[in-house]
């Protein structure tokens, strides 16, 4: 059987492992008492103080985008990034972390739907089944097996649905990047515009009491680079060169294999029986998607 994954699904799975670091740092902000909204403000401030020396080192150019390119900007500043933070965190306040991120991964169903409409991708037998244990196991990571429904809001329900399609929206947007436009620049406008939109949302002016001293300096800006810059270029470059983009968001679900062993590593979080065997399932899902030898076909 053809290995599918290749240089592209490893970035997408490196990405994913770096998304996986924002619970250390929705700890490590914890301490100063800041909103989520707040949070994701800061996070996209950093990313864009970090990565403007690098375009100023590439040149002018690097300012510069296609029609093309501006569009996928726009496109995923509002919906990857503002409009997903609103909706997640909403999620976060109506339901629970756990059943939130268990609807935010319902993104691999919204991808292979649209990739099926968008890019002719197959949706085959192998793949529904690596969505579904996908599912299971994402589930299980965040819950830990512990499945409590008696809070449940409708209101809380949709929003955490929508924050699963515009995390989707990543891999379908991200398909459209052409050669003619450099992913880091890309990169760089998705997390300007979303920084924007976060900014009306958060409204860093009316938080006040905040203890800004060198360790939340420092923990801001590692915040920046290691749960935003650095994931985002790896998956922009990552997506491009995968054959489907329906696989990305499977590959990227690592991400709840690193969050859950940076829990137990650095904040000795128990694991248990359930989480274990939902960080199983999902390195099975992706040795299914890698295994599978479906065609990507017009039509």
């Amino acid at each position: 059987m053809k290995n599918k994954i290749g240089p592209g699904g490893l970035l997408v799975a490196a990405a994913g492992c770096f998304w996986g670091t924002t619970g250390i740092f929705s700890h490590l902000f914890g301490a100063y008492g800041l909103t989520a909204l707040m949070m994701s403000f800061l996070r996209a401030l950093a990313a864009v103080l970090l990565i403007t020396p690098l375009m100023l080192k590439k040149g002018r150019s690097s300012f510069f985008l296609s029609k093309r390119g501006w569009m996928i900007a726009i496109v995923q500043g509002i919906t990857t990034q503002t409009i997903f933070s609103c909706t997640y965190f909403s999620a976060i306040t109506h339901l629970g972390m756990s059943s939130a991120v268990i609807l935010l991964y319902t993104s691999p169903i919204y991808v292979t739907i649209l990739s099926r409409i968008l890019f002719g991708e197959r949706v085959t037998g192998k793949k529904v089944i690596a969505l579904i244990v996908t599912f299971i196991g994402c589930a299980l990571t965040a819950t830990g097996g512990i499945f409590d429904l008696s809070g449940l809001s409708t209101y809380g329900l949709l929003m955490g649905l929508i924050s699963g399609f515009m995390y989707g929206m990543l891999s379908i947007t991200g398909r459209y990047i052409g050669e003619e436009d450099d992913p880091v620049s890309i990169t760089y406008f998705t997390i300007v515009i979303g920084l924007i939109g976060l900014t009306i949302l958060a409204r860093p002016w009316n938080c006040t009491g905040i203890v800004v001293d060198l360790k939340f300096v420092i923990i801001v800006l590692t915040c920046g680079l290691f749960s935003s810059v650095l994931p985002y270029m790896l998956f922009s470059f990552g997506i491009s060169k995968l054959k489907e983009a329906s696989m990305a968001p499977i590959l990227a679900s690592v991400e709840n294999i690193a969050a859950t062993l940076f829990g137990y590593f650095i904040f000795y979080e128990a694991v248990g029986i359930y989480r274990v065997a939902g960080i199983a399932l999902v390195l099975m899902s992706i040795v299914i998607i890698n295994m599978s030898n479906d065609g990507k076909h017009k039509g």
